[in-house]
């Protein structure tokens, strides 16, 4: 094990310092056509914002936190990713409706216009919400909640009814799970995918606003100008602690520390590619079906926070914990509102 985390470290490492060298290198890339370079940024996005889900395996792994630690960490998680949704996502789409900002797509500020928007946001969130819920339902059925805390606490007050659930009954859900489904690796990748696969289209969606900006005002932006910070804080800073108790539940599943691994470094792929793929959607549909899309994402996200991730939070730590992590996350991820 100790073998694995030390590769897997040095695997980190070297990704961090390809994107450095890349990031610095003013002859890289020049000559290539805008479109594809910019949609290499996306993906870059995608790989730095995920990055955290092998490093929160591999803290997870080595030093197997307390409940009320991992409670905190999930909090913490929880509230970056709320700030992310509501600063990047939820309120410029906002301030474009109520006519205090541009357009970036040029969208008039006529009543008409501003209510289809709206309704598109509203349609795209509810719309992400039942597809998330309908989706994890259907995944825990197969085995799925038994990739961490969150998800089993779900799962057994649906199957049984009751509102509260102790430690103790988690315990033995979570060993009748693993008696019953075998681990259930491919549930539990498929579970993780779910609440993977919304992140990386918010993250091509967020590239491309502010990319859309910049190139409108005829400023040909460089890499660092077309970072959506907060959006990235709050990924990434959500991303480390649900690996973090993630993998500490699929241990607890059978899966070997190999096998953990694999997981979360094939998702780090498949969200940069999502988020690649992100960019040329948004970059090619209408106004208000892009807003859609990006609802849509919005609300399968806050349906797993509140969910998975703060329910888990809380049966781990207390709510005095999760209140106070939570307000730390989201601050945390604002304040990285000031690099834009």
């Amino acid at each position: 094990m100790k073998k694995l985390i030390i590769v897997s470290l040095f695997i980190v490492l070297f990704l961090l310092g390809g994107w450095l060298f890349w990031h610095h290198s003013a002859t890289l890339a020049d000559f290539m056509h805008p479109t594809v370079k910019y949609a290499i940024w996306a993906f870059i996005i995608g790989a730095m914002v995920t990055i955290s889900l092998p490093m929160g395996a591999i803290a997870g792994l080595a030093f197997k936190p307390g409940p009320r630690v991992t409670a905190a960490f999930t909090a913490f998680g929880g509230g970056a990713l709320l700030a992310a949704l509501s600063v990047e996502l939820i309120a410029p789409t906002v301030e474009e409706i109520v006519g205090q900002a541009a357009s970036p797509t040029g969208m008039g500020h006529d009543h008409g216009t501003a209510l289809q928007t709206m309704g598109a946001l509203i349609v795209g969130c509810l719309g992400g919400g039942f597809l998330f819920y309908t989706l994890d339902e259907l995944i825990n059925s197969k085995g799925g909640f038994l990739r961490k805390v969150g998800t089993t606490i779900n799962f057994l007050k649906h199957k049984s009814g009751n509102t509260t659930i102790t430690s103790k009954e988690v315990e033995k859900g979570h060993k009748e799970g693993v008696e019953e489904h075998g681990g259930a690796p491919m549930a539990i990748w498929l579970g993780l995918l779910i609440d993977g696969i919304p992140e990386s289209f918010v993250i091509g969606a967020g590239f491309l606003s502010l990319l859309s900006i910049k190139l409108g005002a005829g400023i040909e932006p460089g890499f660092s100008e077309v970072l959506p910070y907060t959006l990235i804080a709050g990924l990434f800073l959500s991303n480390f602690p649900e690996a973090l108790s993630a993998s500490l539940g699929m241990k607890k599943s059978g899966l070997s520390t190999g096998k953990i691994m694999l997981l979360w470094m094939s998702l780090v792929l498949i969200i940069a590619i999502g988020a690649l793929v992100g960019y040329y959607i948004g970059s090619s549909i209408p106004h208000e079906l892009e807003i859609g899309i990006e609802g849509l994402a919005a609300g399968a996200m806050l349906t797993m926070i509140a969910q998975t991730m703060i329910p888990e939070a809380v049966h781990l730590g207390g709510t005095k914990i999760v209140g106070l992590a939570t307000l730390v996350g989201y601050l945390s991820a604002v304040a990285f509102k000031i690099f834009e």
